[in-house]
């Protein structure tokens, strides 16, 4: 019944009895209580700041080449450049998920100038030269 009431709020008898002992032990708040153990010290600006001046001079480092330069573990490296700085790896190279207004501009442009040359110089497509991701013109 209280669980069809409370819906996601509603919590386990298990939970209820944890909380119940702790009040009776003198526990007046229902806040968390500091915990123990040390704090992450990896993600700091400091850290952030290294990572993306050595993806930006080399962008496909592994992540074990960042985490040694840096001093701090792969999975530490992995969430910075995932998370915090929005990286993806294409190609086995760091990239930014998404592309900025500027950027989407500049993509449209070349992509416009391209159709453009297409269509005006029949030999235009026959010097592209592709491999992998790449284009040389």
């Amino acid at each position: 019944m209280l669980r069809n009431t409370y819906g996601e709020s509603f919590i386990s008898k298990t939970r209820a009895y944890e909380w119940y002992k702790a009040f009776k032990e003198g526990r007046e708040v229902v806040v968390d209580l500091p915990r123990s153990g040390r704090p992450s010290t990896a993600t700091t600006k400091e850290n952030i700041d290294k990572i993306k001046k050595l993806v930006l001079e080399n962008r496909r480092m592994s992540l074990r080449e960042l985490a040694s330069e840096v001093n701090i573990s792969c999975k530490f490296v992995h969430n910075i450049l995932i998370d915090i700085l929005g990286m993806k790896r294409v190609a086995a190279r760091l990239v930014p998920k998404e592309l900025n207004f500027v950027q989407r501009a500049q993509r449209k442009h070349v992509a416009v100038d391209m159709v453009s040359r297409a269509s005006t110089d029949p030999t235009f497509m026959k010097r592209i030269i592709t491999g992998d991701e790449t284009w040389v013109y």
